[in-house]
């Protein structure tokens, strides 16, 4: 039988999967690659937070603390990596 719904874990597989996708396609200058392997580094930690975090609690909710610390570290990560290439835009 078929899950009505996703599980907070999954959901935010799928947003930190979606900034993998960005980070693959952004264009860094090259005096920012640092910066963008900084970022890169982290976002490969989080996807590996959430699938331990997915295992160790399948029933968390949206609103669970954790959940929320989660989210909040996608929402760094896409902040970092749409920045990168604002000076680059220019040229």
């Amino acid at each position: 039988m078929p899950r009505a719904s996703k599980s907070a874990a999954e959901v935010l597989s799928q947003e930190a999967r979606a900034m993998e996708l960005l980070a693959n396609e952004i264009e860094v200058p090259p005096e920012r690659l640092q910066e963008y392997w900084d970022v890169s580094s982290e976002l490969i930690n989080l996807v590996s937070d959430i699938q331990v975090f997915g295992e160790m609690n399948p029933d968390a909710q949206p609103d669970d603390i954790d959940v929320k610390e989660l989210r909040r570290r996608i929402r760094f990560i896409a902040a970092h990596l749409t920045s990168l290439p604002e000076d680059f835009r220019g040229r």
